[in-house]
């Protein structure tokens, strides 16, 4: 176990590096990402992928040649789901990148910057939060993250809407649509790391408590805080 944290770890630093880029060029409003970026993204991502095949090994071979008791095994199983979904937001920093370098109009972009930037954030302190509440055994992390999520959905609904707005109001100009449509599909792909955070709040919470919670999580939180207030 205390071999498969490590590299855990490790993989999870990975993923943090690669959020820190991507949530600095889209604070500072920067479309343009230099041949250094770029290939830092590149090899963090191919390394993920290494890490994320070395520790699905691990885990599956772990379970089966030590025999580990039930409250290991759910340990074991949580990672397994919460490296998943890290090598999931790895690929979605790589395509966030792709659709950036195809954003031709910078006003149109500018324009929806503050939306944008707002969701960054907040999906990137999701992950951290998630990460955390795994480590820290910490179920308060786990449960923000997993509410947080619905708020991250809204700012999404919001930008597009003021992004529809301004399309009507635009020339019908090619590389104006286009940008709508590539900055529609970054956003898409920075709301989905959200998900994945709330993906890894779940497995912390299924680790440290037996509740599976996916699918339901919104119902069940409520459920759960409805017995404590009670009692």
């Amino acid at each position: 176990m205390r071999d498969i944290l490590a590299d855990y770890e490790s993989l999870a630093n990975l993923v943090l590096n690669q959020l820190d880029i991507l949530e600095t060029l889209i604070i500072t409003s920067e479309l343009h990402l230099s041949d250094e970026q770029l290939s830092t993204i590149r090899e963090n991502e191919d390394k993920l992928d290494k890490w994320e095949v070395k520790l699905s090994d691990k885990i599956v071979n772990t379970i089966v040649l030590y025999q580990p008791v039930a409250s290991e095994i759910r340990k074991l199983i949580a990672l397994y789901r919460i490296i998943i979904s890290l090598e999931r937001i790895g690929d979605l920093a790589v395509s966030i990148t792709k659709f950036m370098k195809e954003i031709k109009n910078e006003e149109v972009y500018a324009s929806l910057s503050d939306f944008i930037s707002n969701i960054m954030i907040l999906s990137v302190k999701m992950v951290k939060n998630a990460m955390l509440s795994f480590m820290n055994k910490d179920m308060d992390l786990a449960i923000w993250t997993i509410k947080n999520e619905a708020v991250v959905d809204e700012l999404n609904r919001k930008m597009l809407k003021k992004a529809i707005g301004k399309a009507q109001k635009a020339e019908e100009k090619k590389h104006i649509l286009i940008s709508f449509i590539n900055i529609k599909e970054m956003v898409s792909n920075i709301e989905r790391i959200s998900d994945h955070a709330a993906n890894i709040a779940e497995a912390s919470i299924y680790a440290f408590e037996g509740k599976d919670i996916r699918h339901h999580r919104i119902e069940k939180l409520e459920q759960q805080t409805k017995l404590t207030n009670n009692e």
